[in-house]
């Protein structure tokens, strides 16, 4: 028994490290393969964890974690049908680690009393040295851009400018998160640098899409952390508008309108088609093509996790994904004011803004979806002893 306890908090240990990593590591790791292997240590850890402490369901929203496992479940057995010679048991170990990471938000919060503010301190850190360092090699060395046209090639995984973009303005709203809820003006001082920091590194991404969502999460965040407090929320937003909409104009209206709109439409309508002369309700599987030959360039995905879901699980999948997003805001409706609910509809607000009009699959080992999805919808999670681990966790 002795043995059985020891091994039980050493897997919590690691659970919780490992949470914090694989957020962290995001930004510093070269590939995905590195990014990875904290997530199966997480999921081994996790497993462990809830076989031998059963009770420890009772954390998390019964309908929410259910909709969570329906959504993965389906879209892992989707491949079934797609035609290839993928393994749905590959699709399925997938679904586990994405589960287990969103379980292990709450398990944490719950168990270590300032582990929400070293999880998204490490995270705003890590970002802060991958942009810093992009920026030096963008201006110090040009020849390092490989790029066709002059937009920031960010360090490792970030060198997409579009993923570059959307994990910056995660990562802008961490700091947003801490200016809101810090008690100190110095830290809020330096964390209001850092938010100039990153906004640099997403106007040199040359990526649009981003600014919408940054002012809606910002927008959400200030709503809900102001709550009742009509001036300081107006004050809020104002400065969110000036700093969005600064931002963005610095790209051009032109150029802001044609980026932006790109060929979007053009791709949903394609992908929508091809689901509707396929199988509207199941969909064509996840291992189906995803590419689409435009004529000025090669489509490799939907370009919108709602397309994406609905190409690859139809009508089955995306009423899981609408239902797993509509439970989650609701939950966060519902929590106690404090942080975890004020970081949960920020997060929320942003990644699904952005995702509207960007992004592939939602069931895949760990890329920018796990914190833009995942991570809130964990947060969201989390609310059978919200009370309780707010009060452990404030600032």
């Amino acid at each position: 028994m002795a043995i059985k306890n020891h091994l039980t908090t050493g897997a919590q240990y690691t659970m919780a490290a490992c949470l914090l990593f694989t957020c962290s590591l995001y930004f510093l790791v070269e590939n995905g393969s590195a990014n990875s292997f904290t997530t199966y240590l997480l999921a081994v850890s996790a497993i462990w964890l809830f076989v031998n402490r059963p009770g420890t369901i009772n954390l998390y929203d019964g309908p929410l974690t259910a909709l969570v496992t329906g959504l993965l479940l389906y879209l892992a057995i989707s491949v079934i049908w797609s035609g290839g010679d993928e393994s749905a048991l590959k699709q399925i170990a997938f679904a586990l680690l994405v589960l287990t990471f969103c379980l292990s938000i709450g398990y944490s919060i719950e168990h270590y009393p300032r582990y929400l503010y070293w999880l998204v301190l490490f995270i705003v850190l890590a970002a802060a040295i991958n942009s810093g360092y992009s920026l030096y090699l963008h201006y110090a060395m040009p020849d390092y851009q490989p790029l066709p046209e002059p937009r920031l090639f960010a360090l490792g995984r970030l060198s997409n400018p579009v993923i570059s973009a959307l994990s910056y303005g995660f990562a802008t709203l961490l700091c947003v998160f801490f200016v809101l809820t810090n008690k100190r003006l110095t830290s809020k001082i330096l964390f209001a640098v850092i938010i100039v920091l990153f906004l640099g590194c997403i106007v040199l991404s040359g990526s649009r899409g981003v600014w919408p969502a940054l002012l809606v999460g910002a927008t959400a965040g200030i709503l809900v952390h102001y709550e009742g407090h009509r001036k300081f929320q107006m004050i809020g937003i104002t400065i969110a508008i000036i700093a969005v909409a600064g931002g963005a104009l610095t790209l051009g209206l032109d150029a802001m309108l044609e980026r932006a709109l790109s060929f979007r439409p053009e791709i949903w309508a394609e992908f929508t088609r091809r689901t509707l002369d396929t199988n509207l309700l199941l969909g064509v599987g996840m291992t189906a093509d995803s590419t689409f030959q435009h004529p000025s360039q090669l489509i490799k995905h939907p370009h919108s996790i709602f397309i994406a879901t609905f190409y690859y699980g139809g009508m089955i999948g995306l009423l899981l994904l609408i239902a797993m997003l509509g439970r989650a805001v609701w939950l966060i409706v519902l929590m106690p004011h404090g942080e975890i609910k004020t970081l949960a509809a920020m997060l929320l607000a942003f990644g699904v803004t952005a995702t509207l009009v960007d992004g592939d699959e939602v069931l895949t080992k760990v890329n920018y979806l796990w914190l833009l999805i995942w991570l809130p919808v964990g947060l969201s999670l989390y609310v059978k002893d919200g009370v309780k681990g707010d009060v452990k966790n404030r600032f």
